[in-house]
């Protein structure tokens, strides 16, 4: 099963005003999530270890493939 590291920094903080990180399978990326069809082909396709940068003007996001 693919598993992927999520890390959201400056423009995402939580409640505690602290960069969040989180492990999510495949299907956490949707576009009811606000993952375009694209950026979620770009996740799919990463190999073990490879990341993905979805950083934007307002937001730092990024997503690792772990497993």
């Amino acid at each position: 099963m693919k598993m992927y590291e999520c890390f959201w920094g400056d423009g995402y903080r939580g409640a505690n005003n602290m960069s969040i990180l989180e492990y999510h399978p495949l299907d956490y990326f949707t576009e009811d999530r606000g993952y375009d069809l694209d950026h979620i082909q770009e996740v799919n396709d990463l190999e073990i270890g490879d990341k993905a940068n979805f950083n934007c003007m307002t937001g730092e996001h990024w997503v690792r493939r772990m497993s």
